[in-house]
């Protein structure tokens, strides 16, 4: 019931606190000194909570006191008050009022999106995580060790304690986070008990406390609060020391790092202003721990850590002055009776409980069965501590008044051995429980383990199979261009050889006319020149052709040249035989773009084509902008020659047909390279110049032919025909 009130009170402070955020404020300065107020009462509150608990409570009311009368938007200092107040009530054992005001503090959530008037700063994060480590210490103190660990687990695997800072509130979380984690391992665990006699750890929790503690080394440099801060971090490591030194056998390098920082302790608490009773008690109880602990033989410590020893005691009688209390010279019982008288004079019931079951057990064990019964009668008379504060020390109470025989009362007797057994089977459920989280976490671990091997062996195997696909396709573009290279290295090969046969086939048909020219005896001297002219020119448009249709051979060498000049060039190289045919080239002024070279000798072998084939009359050459397209030049070549039938007009400009464009099958002269050639350079200037470059003939036989051909011309249109005769 009063854990309930405190949580209403804290809930309702809060919410004040959250609403003054709505609400204008005080001005800045006022602001900043109410601040200081609240900020001087909580550090107070802080710096006294192991040494005085209920000062500690009491400073942490005034910060709030400030807070709800003139601050109510100071976030980050309310909810330190409560974190102080939840301390000091964990101190005093009023785990109650402890778990109120940790409630209070976790009942903040983040703001929602869009409100701007409920804001969170950083430390608030820090504050809280701070209360779900106060509330694991809650936890254990009541041996729920699986809802302990399974806090512990998720605040494990948050990014927050993974974050460099400076402040001075997240390195306190993080010694909390350490501190309480070691305590969980080292004590709570594994059926541990208070004097630490005869108790061991399993293997499994041996691994985990080294390497928290290889973990905590690592860290403990960096990690800076407060002197007491340092000193319950320091008992932490040094009973995780002992404790790891007892499971392995006395191991003289762990014995030897647990008095190192039991040694620390007492230093710090040798300056001024520094002492604290509960850390001294601490300091002089697991000295006693060590001594008693049947698995570590008695010459070890005092061999091995002599030293240490030596340095504890001369610190432990400055600070605790040996003649305050008899001593009998057994240094763990003496250790125990300083430990004990130091507990109860704090107002800590936990501590006061936990020390008489320590000192009582050891006394048990060596004898002392008066000793015992006093420490027991003195737990008896203790009125602050109560049922189900600490289960464990409670079971272990009840467990040494029977079997030392403390009463003589059946009733009594049975009274304390139902109560014990009822506290056995509450720590034997929650050990049980921690058994099967701590199984289910490893399972989920071993999946998680599992998953993410699967996932990286799945990314390697998808890597690799990128890879080879990526390689596979790029050897199969270059099969695929070296198959395209090889069918086009056949396809030119055939047509290599191709061209070679109609070369010799058309050859011995071209050159047999000139040849039966040149056996005719009566022919003048001029006509046999002309004759061998034309033979020679023949050869040449082998060579042309076989150039221009071999790969590799001749290349194409655009230009813009006039073609006027071309006409003239052809004028002057052409050969008539018959001297009754008049050649007529109708001047221009238009210019191609094309290949000069390739140009005259296609005109030239039209012309002389033309002029073969007529016997009398006229062979024109005429120029001008092609009119259904002003990018091309029609150029076309008119003869009054002996003309052609539908099939041999039909098969003209092709290599794979012979053809005689004569009316009469057995004239002397036909076609050959001339119109092949003609058609091959049409279509390297189709090919690099203007698409649409072509050629095409008409004919009527005994009508004559004309051969019209288009090439790119420049654009220019300005061209008028006059008619020139060229004898």
């Amino acid at each position: 019931m009063k854990r309930f009130y405190i949580h209403i009170v804290g809930i309702a402070l809060l919410t004040m606190a959250l609403a003054g955020c709505r609400h204008g404020g005080r001005p800045e300065g006022m602001n900043l000194q109410l601040r200081g107020q609240v900020d001087s009462h909580n550090k107070a509150s802080f710096m006294n909570r192991y040494q005085d608990p209920q000062r500690s409570i009491n400073e942490a009311y005034a910060a709030l006191g400030v807070v709800h009368d003139s601050l109510p938007n100071y976030l980050d200092g309310c909810l330190r008050a409560y974190n102080n107040l939840a301390f000091g009530y964990y101190m005093l054992a009023q785990h109650d009022s402890a778990a109120a005001y940790i409630d209070s503090v976790l009942a903040i959530t983040k703001p929602s999106v869009g409100d701007r008037h409920t804001r969170t700063s950083p430390n608030s994060e820090v504050e809280q995580l701070v209360a779900q480590l106060m509330e694991i210490r809650l936890l254990q103190r009541s041996c729920r060790i699986a809802d302990s660990y399974q806090l512990l687990y998720d605040i494990d695997r948050s990014a927050l304690l993974r974050r460099k800072s400076e402040n001075y509130l997240y390195s306190y979380a993080q010694m909390e986070y350490y501190i309480t984690s070691l305590t969980l391992n080292y004590h709570y665990r594994n059926s541990a008990v208070a004097s630490s006699s005869g108790t061991l750890l399993d293997i499994s929790t041996q691994k985990t406390l080294a390497d928290m503690l290889q973990d905590v080394e690592d860290a403990r440099p960096d990690l800076k609060c407060d002197y007491a801060e340092d000193m319950s971090l320091n008992y932490a490591l040094a009973h995780s020391y002992y404790r790891l030194a007892s499971a392995s056998g006395s191991d003289s390098k762990l014995l030897a790092k647990a008095y190192q920082y039991l040694a620390e302790n007492l230093k710090i608490m040798s300056r001024p202003n520094q002492q604290s009773i509960y850390h001294l008690a601490n300091v002089f109880q697991l000295q006693a721990f060590i001594v008693a602990d049947t698995n570590i033989h008695p010459d070890s410590y005092q061999r091995l850590c002599s030293a240490r020893i030596a340095e504890l005691r001369r610190l432990g009688d400055q600070l605790y002055p040996p003649d305050s209390l008899e001593l009998t010279g057994d240094y763990g019982l003496d250790m125990f009776k300083v430990s004990t008288d130091l507990f109860f004079q704090t107002i800590d019931p936990y501590q006061h409980l936990g020390a008489v079951v320590a000192a009582a057990e050891y006394c048990l064990r060596e004898g002392y069965y008066d000793l015992a019964y006093n420490y027991y009668s003195r737990a008896l008379a203790d009125s602050s501590w109560h049922d189900g504060m600490a289960p464990k020390f409670e079971a272990m109470f009840y467990d040494g008044l029977i079997r030392m025989g403390y009463s003589d009362s059946p009733e009594v007797n049975r009274r304390w051995y139902a109560r014990e057994m009822e506290l056995l089977t509450f720590i034997r459920q929650n050990e049980s429980a921690d058994a099967m989280l701590q199984d289910r976490l490893m399972q989920s671990e071993s999946r998680n383990h599992n998953y993410g091997l699967a996932i990286v062996v799945g990314s390697v195997f998808m890597l690799l199979l990128g890879t080879m696909v990526v390689l596979l396709h790029r050897r199969s573009k270059v099969l695929r261009a070296e198959k395209a290279a090889l069918q086009k290295a056949k396809q030119q090969s055939i047509e290599r050889i191709a061209n070679v046969e109609t070369c010799l086939s058309v050859l011995r048909h071209d050159i047999n006319p000139f040849l039966t020219y040149l056996t005719n005896k009566n022919m003048s001297a001029e006509m046999r020149q002309e004759v061998l002219d034309q033979l020679l020119r023949t050869f040449a448009n082998i060579k042309s052709w076989t150039n221009l249709s071999i790969p590799s051979g001749l290349q194409f060498q655009p230009s813009v040249f006039p073609l006027d000049e071309v006409f003239e060039s052809v004028a002057a190289s052409c050969v008539r035989l018959e001297h009754d045919v008049d050649l007529i080239f109708y001047p221009t002024t238009l210019k191609i773009y094309g290949d000069r070279q390739l140009v005259e000798i296609m005109l030239r072998n039209l012309v002389n084509n033309a002029l073969q084939h007529t016997l009398y009359g006229k062979v024109t050459i005429y120029s001008e902008v092609y009119p259904q397209d002003p990018r091309f030049v029609h150029i076309e070549v008119d003869d009054t020659g002996t003309g052609m039938d539908d099939e041999t007009l039909e098969n003209l400009f092709r290599a794979d047909k012979k053809v005689n464009t004569s009316s009469n099958p057995t004239a002397d002269h036909g076609t050959g390279f001339g119109l092949i050639l003609c058609k091959y350079i049409i279509k390297r200037h189709d090919d690099n110049t203007v698409r649409g470059c072509r050629i095409w003939a008409e004919s009527e036989l005994d009508k004559g032919s004309t051969f019209h051909f288009l090439l790119a011309g420049d654009g220019n249109e300005d061209w008028k025909p006059e008619p020139r005769r060229i004898n």
